[in-house]
């Protein structure tokens, strides 16, 4: 049973993203900037509705269209030619245009915005330091993860640091990456500093903030910090661990395990329409990413399958016993014997074509349903932070910092979970354990929406993309390293001259 209520926040939405009424007239049972913030109710709700854009269908960064973007641009995950946003993505024909990528970076400023405001208006206010301590650590800690990602998608981007509605403060002009993500280490920082050790699930705590804070120094690649920030979260007071089956990770019987970071909450209330934005009485608070990545023999969309490449990966090494690795038989749907695929033999469930392919299993209901359909929607967290990131994060870090045998250690601890493989035995060089890093985190964060990221980041982008389909690689340009500006966000903003480099 989940915990973490949801709240209805259209009115919430509608304040703190309106422009104020040039009427004179004022209808008393409404609610107004003059008549909100008054009491922590309504600081409770204006939190709330901060987290709401990262679900947000067509534009929430752990929402479907969301998850479609961050998954579509590596070699892992091949796309069909259906949503024809996600697809110009996959196929790097993309332009500033896209509605998806459009509506991500606007879900982005919508949240800052949100933020902003619950920090301007806390202060002053009369409540318990501790209330304001809580308030304040949320607001922080989801401006700066909004910043990490805007920086992660788009590069250099508009730091906006003020809730106005002053239509003189709307153009602002573009900060350069690194000062993007010098703001979201600020911010973690500042929340960390106030979070609590254990929150309400669907909140922060300080290892969140600290888990977050390592991850922008690795992208920053400052070693150093990132192991200082990421090795006390590996021991006490902090309670993580890899939880023993890795499926775990991925239904939802065991959500918020003691793997979890951070996680995405979906949940049976609120209302029935699933293509809301997340924000009225009428909007489902669940998640389509499960129907979209079925087999059409069980109702679902067959958007997306891994490619060959991906499996060629899964496949490389075995169990001791010969059997494939656990962490492909949970992410992975293929014809071998003892495949069970929504509760029965996958060669009594699927047709002769589709045998033939590959079929995603991770946050799939294939263990719970006998058909994944949009009538029953699904309501598997989307886990944004877990522990094994922490743990190939700190491998990384101990590689780049020359300490082969803290990296070995930081490895096994993921390659041994559960029994799976045998420990790391190859050679201890550091290009070598570089290459089992790159290999780990690829099976380990299949479909979680890191593997583009890490590509490009270690160098490797053009080299995996064109070995998994030099067709698809002809239309790749250095600019697709990251999302373009809206064109919107060109022809509106007078101090943003021209697109980032390349578009």
């Amino acid at each position: 049973m989940k915990l973490y209520k949801y709240f209805t926040i259209a009115t919430i939405s509608a304040l703190l993203f309106s422009c104020e009424s040039k009427l004179d007239l004022v209808n008393p049972n409404s609610v107004t900037i003059e008549t909100f913030w008054k009491t922590e109710a309504d600081f409770s709700l204006a939190i709330n509705s901060c987290y709401t854009p990262l679900k947000n269908w067509n534009g929430g960064y752990y929402g479907t269209r969301g998850l479609m973007t961050r998954i579509s641009r590596a070699d892992d995950i091949e796309f069909r030619n259906d949503i024809n946003e996600i697809y110009a993505m996959h196929r790097f024909t993309n332009d500033a245009y896209n509605a998806v990528a459009q509506n991500i970076f606007y879900q982005f400023y919508n949240a800052i915005y949100r933020a902003n405001s619950v920090l301007q208006e806390i202060e002053g206010k009369g409540f318990s330091d501790d209330f304001v301590a809580n308030i304040r650590a949320e607001a922080l800690f989801i401006r700066g993860m909004y910043y990490f990602q805007l920086a992660k998608e788009f590069g250099d981007v508009p730091i906006r640091m003020n809730a106005s509605q002053e239509p003189a403060t709307f153009p602002k002009e573009k900060s350069p990456q690194s000062d993007v993500y010098n703001q979201s280490v600020n911010d973690f920082k500042a929340a960390a500093d106030l979070l609590p050790l254990k929150n309400t699930k669907g909140k922060p705590t300080k290892g969140t903030a600290y888990a977050y804070l390592g991850k922008v120094y690795v992208y920053m690649k400052k070693w150093e910090e990132a192991r200082q920030t990421l090795l006390p979260l590996t021991k006490a007071p902090y309670t993580y661990r890899l939880v023993e089956d890795y499926a775990w990770n991925f239904d939802e019987e065991h959500e918020n395990n003691e793997e979890s970071i951070f996680e995405i909450l979906y949940e049976p209330v609120g209302g029935s329409d699933i293509w809301d934005n997340g924000e009225t009485a009428n909007s489902a608070q669940s998640t389509t990413i499960a129907v979209e990545y079925a087999a059409g023999s069980v109702g679902g969309w067959f958007e997306a399958q891994p490619t060959q490449k991906m499996m060629d990966i899964f496949w490389k090494e075995k169990r001791v016993d010969g059997t494939y690795d656990y962490r492909a038989l949970v992410s992975v749907a293929w014809d071998y014997p003892g495949c069970m695929y929504y509760q029965k033999p996958i060669q009594d469930v699927l047709n002769a074509a589709e045998l033939k392919q590959y079929w995603i299993l991770k946050s799939q209901n294939s263990k719970t349903r006998t058909q994944e359909v949009e009538s029953e929607p699904s309501f598997i967290n989307e886990r944004a932070m877990r522990y094994a990131d922490v743990i190939l994060l700190l491998a990384e870090t101990e590689i780049e910092l020359k300490d082969a045998s803290a990296a070995v250690g930081y490895i096994d601890q993921v390659r041994m979970r559960g029994g799976n493989l045998p420990p790391y035995g190859g050679d201890k060089d550091l290009v070598s354990l570089k290459h089992e890093l790159v290999h780990q985190r690829a099976i380990e964060f299949f479909k979680e929406g890191e593997r583009f990221y890490d590509l490009r980041r270690w160098g490797l982008l053009e080299q995996e993309l064109k070995a998994q389909n030099p067709l698809r690689f002809a239309n790749f340009d250095q600019r697709h390293y990251y999302l373009p500006l809206p064109a919107k966000e060109i022809q509106t903003n007078p101090l943003i001259k021209e697109n980032n480099k390349g578009w």
